[in-house]
């Protein structure tokens, strides 16, 4: 009977989002190709991925792009109801209630000059004291950078509120270095008109899973579980990665068909 009442409740719960006209609010930051901002339009494949997992739940959505660290901030003080994508990490567990399943792995790369002499292989042991590095403000890069930058480990730090101002930075000279996830970095470089340029060194620094986290204080626990199993079965029959491959095959027409 116990059980009963409780499928009820939780069936009950997930149907007043169906006919609720107030849909569950997601904040992100513009981080090509997985979100994109482009005149007030919104793209990218953590976007698409997303919005397929909330209309397979039948849950209304809206998608707020701020700079990274408000888009944290409204979580944590219950002004949104979830963020993606985000990597996990202590401070953020404490409040929110991330996804099991992974939204994407994510290659962490370094970004530098062309010619320059640094080298990704060995960056991470390195003496890093005469580095100038640039990162986007409170977003986390996987535990080893993470812990570089708590310990203070560079020359300088710079913190910037979008991923294309530390492309201009390294580009001028004024950073010797700027660490993004590999595809973002590839869209801005081509976006920007900079692949003669920038480098993006190889191999990645690190592989780091990326999730959908709710704000603790909005109380979605049931709702991130939902989340996660429609997340699973699209991995298992396929529809996750027709929909990574579907998106990156309609941008490589695009830019075929802007070539001409």
């Amino acid at each position: 009977m116990t059980r009963c009442v409780a499928f009820l409740v939780l069936t009950f719960g997930l149907c007043s989002y169906c006919w609720s006209a107030t849909p569950i609010q997601l904040v992100t930051l513009d981080y090509p190709p997985y979100i994109v901002s482009k005149e007030g339009e919104l793209s990218g494949v953590a976007v698409e991925l997303v919005e397929a997992v909330f209309k397979e739940l039948d849950v209304p959505i809206s998608i707020q792009v701020l700079p990274w660290a408000r888009a944290l901030s409204n979580v944590q003080f219950g002004r949104a109801d979830a963020i993606f994508t985000a990597f996990k990490n202590p401070e953020r567990e404490q409040f929110a209630d991330f996804s099991h399943q992974v939204l994407f792995t994510q290659n962490i790369s370094l970004v530098a000059r062309v010619n320059s002499n640094i080298r990704s292989d060995n960056f991470l042991t390195d003496d890093l004291s005469d580095m100038t590095i640039c990162v986007v403000n409170r977003v986390s890069y996987g535990k080893r950078i993470d812990v570089l930058l708590a310990e203070n480990r560079f020359k300088l730090v710079f913190k910037r509120n979008q991923t294309n101002e530390c492309a201009h930075l390294v580009r001028t000279g004024r950073a010797d270095v700027w660490v993004n996830n590999d595809f973002g970095a590839r869209s801005i470089i081509a976006s920007e008109g900079m692949e003669e340029v920038l480098d993006i060194l190889s191999p990645p620094i690190e592989a780091t899973p990326s999730y959908i986290a709710f704000s603790k204080l909005r109380e979605h626990t049931w709702l991130r579980g939902r989340f996660d199993e429609v997340l699973e079965v699209m991995k298992q029959d396929g529809r996750y990665e027709a929909i990574i491959d579907g998106y990156f095959e309609r941008l490589r027409e695009q830019a075929a068909k802007e070539k001409g």
